[in-house]
């Protein structure tokens, strides 16, 4: 049991992660791009407004370099001085800006590769969940009933916490990030016992219960950015990337559903056919 739960989920996980990626590839990568430029942007344009004009001026850092900034250039630091208190905002000469908060994959190769892992190891996570949630039902699924559970763990760990989380572009205005993932990991918890008692529940106490819990979340509420505070992308841009990380997420969960019911009805037949060979013997 052991053997088929973490092959059906390493399998139908790994295949989801490689079909997410290249759906990712052609209608999430190019949003997140588009609203990266609009980050860079915003950014030169704050480290242009706090850097006042002025003459030619050299100066000697604490590191020992010294250079000089003309016409009151571009401010930045050096070796352990390049990040200020708040990860300061820097512009170079050509007019790039970026942060050093924290390493990047670079764009290209290294950026796609990363991606890769990640969503091999996120679907196979997924999926390891998913096989658990079988091998606990009991019973074996046809590729119907396998994408309707694969439905069944999106709506759960994608669509109903996006309800009041939705997926958000680079330089989104949110709340305090231990805020949300908390709230994101106790809605998919809750959403997935609530649609388990309203699907499977036998008595309406139960279907009640079940749209309780499935309710309470966002009765509560999700934590979101202060009042007043507002992203950098144009709204359409980060609506167009609610509706393309949602369907992505939805193509994940269908393959995982689908090629786990394959596997599964592949490993039963083999059984079948040794058990048909040893009772064949005489």
């Amino acid at each position: 049991m052991l053997y088929r739960l973490l092959a059906t989920g390493l399998i139908s996980g790994a295949v989801a992660g490689v079909v997410m990626t290249v759906v990712q590839m052609f209608l999430v990568a190019p949003l997140i791009f588009e609203a990266e430029q609009y980050e860079i942007s915003a950014a030169a344009q704050v480290a242009a407004a706090a850097t006042p004009a002025g003459p030619s001026v050299s100066h000697t850092h604490d590191s020992g370099l010294s250079h000089a900034h003309s016409g009151g250039g571009a401010a930045h630091g050096h070796g352990e001085e390049a990040v200020g208190a708040s990860g300061a905002v820097h512009v170079h000469q050509d007019a790039s800006a970026h942060t050093h908060d924290a390493w990047q994959p670079e764009d290209g190769f290294e950026r796609t590769g990363f991606t890769l892992l990640a969503n091999i190891l996120a679907g196979v996570a997924f999926g390891l969940l998913l096989a658990t949630a079988l091998t606990l039902y009991g019973r074996a699924i046809t590729l119907t009933q396998g994408l309707i559970w694969g439905a069944a763990g999106f709506l759960s760990f994608a669509l109903l916490p996006a309800l009041g989380l939705p997926p958000e572009l680079p330089g989104a205005a949110t709340g305090a990030l231990q805020d949300r993932q908390i709230w994101w990991l106790a809605t998919a918890i809750v959403s997935a016992g609530g649609l388990a008692a309203l699907t499977m529940g036998t008595g309406a106490t139960t279907r009640i219960a079940g749209i309780v819990v499935l309710a309470a979340p966002h009765i509560i509420g999700a934590p979101h950015a202060a009042q007043g505070e507002v992203g950098l992308a144009p709204p359409e841009l980060a609506a167009q990337f609610v509706v393309n990380s949602l369907f992505t997420s939805l193509v994940m969960w269908l393959v995982i559903g689908a090629v786990m019911a394959y596997v599964t009805a592949r490993m039963d037949a083999k059984q079948n056919n040794r058990i048909d060979a040893g009772n064949a013997l005489p």
